[in-house]
């Protein structure tokens, strides 16, 4: 079937890996159960020395080795962008869970709105311990971001990529998956295409983002590539205004996750980098408050959302 046919997929799912067999097998099943399934699957596999490569060789998905390793999410998923031909791309991490029929209705969303680069959903974070699943959180907009989503996007990430699927006419524009920065690399992604035009928003769950020892993001060392989305800002004056609201947001992960590792040193130095050494210190301090009260939010959203949806348990229950 052609990638703009009425009856076949249109997305082309890509999911960089390395040394993830097992979790990217379960990612893999989540994704040949969409319906209809994707135009094609594209696994980049980093160098993995677990046998994925292996595992992979029964899967019908189209595999890019890189024999030495080392290319890193970003080149990874631009190697794969060099080979897609479909009008659009999910990328996925190879840990995490597409729920039934997630990339057909964000397809059918981004096709009924053609000035929008890209559509998302809500993603529920849990983490699977030997009794189960709990719920940990929810990644979402609030509904004042999504009325003004570029400076709201600038200030932080809600846009979750496993629950996404970008317009890649869109993303060639962009010139691809940025590499100027290694840990906020998804929503510097985001943040680019939102400077072309408003995303569409689904307002329901479609994905699990996964947590687990192996997660790759560090709150911390994604504070540190601030300096990117300031140069950004600095180019872009949509976003000059939402400068004090970003220190804020990166101040709070930053500082509370050093505070919780014991890392007293590392706090006091994200507190002189993201606070005493900028203007507008009080706007900052209140943001960095109020993300603080929103994480507690969204965790209970997380969790209410988990309890009430029975059949949302079961799916899980069954991976």
């Amino acid at each position: 079937m052609s990638p703009g046919s009425a009856s076949g997929s249109g997305v082309t799912v890509v999911i960089p890996t390395y040394n993830r067999r097992e979790l990217l097998a379960e990612t893999l099943a989540t994704v040949f159960d969409q319906e209809p399934r994707p135009h094609a699957v594209v696994v980049v596999d980093d160098g993995s020395t677990d046998g994925t490569a292996a595992m992979l060789e029964a899967e019908p998905v189209t595999v890019l080795r890189n024999e030495k390793g080392g290319w890193g999410p970003a080149r990874a998923r631009d190697e794969a962008l060099a080979i897609t031909g479909s009008a659009f791309v999910a990328f996925l991490d190879s840990d995490d869970l597409l729920l039934p029929g997630a990339l057909a209705t964000l397809e059918r969303a981004l096709r009924d709105t053609p000035a929008a680069p890209f559509a998302f959903a809500a993603s529920l974070i849990a983490r699977k311990r030997d009794i189960g699943w709990t719920a940990t959180g929810l990644m979402s907009p609030d509904p004042g971001e999504i009325a003004k989503p570029l400076p709201a996007l600038f200030a932080r990430n809600f846009v979750p990529s496993v629950g996404s699927i970008a317009r890649m006419s869109a993303v060639r524009e962009i010139g691809g998956y940025p590499q100027r920065t290694d840990f906020g690399q998804d929503h510097y992604f985001w943040l680019r295409l939102a400077q072309l035009g408003d995303p569409v928003f689904v307002p329901r769950i479609t994905s699990i983002y996964r947590e687990h020892s192996g997660n790759r993001h560090s709150p911390v060392l994604a504070g540190e590539e601030l300096e990117v989305y300031l140069a950004l800002a600095a180019e872009d004056p949509r976003l000059e205004e939402a400068v004090p609201d970003r220190l804020g947001v990166v101040f709070c992960n930053s500082f509370t996750h050093s505070i919780g590792s014991g890392d007293r040193r590392g706090a006091l130095a994200v507190l002189r980098r993201n606070l005493v050494a900028r203007p507008r210190r009080r706007r900052i301090a209140r943001r960095a408050v109020k993300h603080w009260r929103d994480r507690r939010r969204w965790a209970d959203a997380g969790a209410r959302a988990y309890a009430a949806d029975p059949a949302l348990r079961d799916w899980l229950g069954q991976h």
